[in-house]
């Protein structure tokens, strides 16, 4: 009778370079993670031992407290915490079901339809993305003043226009993805023209084709396009900071902001463990969002035959 085969596991030999390498990881993992595990700390002082007390490497507050956290969760403390929070959340779901229409639709448009001056709109396109976000403010804030019979506007003078509204965001945030229509028009090229051909033949039309054929297709496309863009609407600060002043528009970016100079206490100096618990409630999302969701992004890369 056979003996039976044991099979044994290769033995990993010790490798000083991989040894070494883990440690370094680990190092700069500490490092970048700091500011994190500082704001948490932090989010348990009380205004008053904050502003008395010289922080250590890791602040542990002789009296900690709740309240912090139970505003930024509950708004218990100033309502408005809750306000800027929803804010934040219905312009990031705004944006980010605009910005998965537009990018689609001009990406199919761009690779599928032929169209005179396609190729020059396309590069066009692409060449506003090499325009920083900066100098756009001063344009974009006289065309949303200047909004024709908006706010006493006659025609183009003499209101406010669209500011401080929330036409500003139902306005100014949906627009076309310039990275998301590139991607998904490098994406639709690689797919065979003949699929639409023969979608055609067998009786699809073309809202079945794009929905229920190409679709489906761009869904790592599509998902990239949602997680930037939900990244960005979140921690977006300029638009709600330049363009609106009440207080009922703000989001979680701006709000922080404003409070550094309207949260004075009673000493003279601003409320910043609740500034920054805000600044923590703003970063977990983008951090979680990331964590979760990043292998969406190297597909939806990886599937345009883009190499980085």
């Amino acid at each position: 009778m056979a003996s039976p085969i044991v099979r044994l596991k290769p033995v990993r030999k010790a490798n000083p370079l991989h040894f070494a390498a883990h440690v370094v990881l680990l190092g700069v993992g500490l490092i970048l993670l700091y500011p994190l595990f500082f704001m948490i700390l932090a989010g348990f002082f009380s205004k008053e031992e904050f502003s008395m007390t010289i922080l250590p490497f890791i602040p542990i507050p002789n009296n900690p407290t709740l309240m912090n956290y139970k505003t930024l969760i509950f708004g218990s403390v100033d309502s408005s915490t809750s306000t800027y929070i929803l804010n934040s959340l219905y312009r990031t779901l705004y944006n980010t079901f605009w910005a998965l229409l537009t990018s689609f639709l001009a990406g199919y448009a761009f690779a599928r339809l032929k169209f005179k001056g396609k190729d020059g709109l396309f590069l066009t396109l692409l060449a506003t993305q090499m325009i920083p976000g900066t100098i756009a403010l001063i344009p974009t804030y006289l065309q949303l003043a200047r909004w024709p019979y908006a706010n006493g506007n006659d025609i183009f003078t003499g209101g406010t226009g669209i500011l401080n509204t929330w036409w500003v965001y139902l306005i100014g945030g949906p627009a076309i993805n310039i990275m998301g229509m590139f991607l998904v028009k490098q994406s639709l090229e690689k797919v065979p023209i003949e699929l639409d051909e023969a979608a055609k033949v067998d009786g699809a039309g073309t809202l079945r084709l794009i929905f229920q054929i190409l679709l489906p297709l761009q869904l790592p496309i599509l998902a990239f396009v949602a997680i930037t863009t939900a990244l960005g609407t979140w921690n977006d600060f300029a638009t709600p900071f330049f363009y609106t002043s009440s207080d009922s528009l703000q989001t979680l970016p701006s709000a922080i902001t404003r409070m550094s100079s309207a949260a004075i206490g009673p000493v003279g100096t601003p409320n910043y463990p609740m500034m920054i618990t805000l600044g923590l409630g703003t970063t977990l999302p983008a951090l979680l969002i990331f964590f979760f969701f990043q292998k969406y992004i190297v597909q939806g890369l990886a599937s345009t035959g883009i190499k980085g």
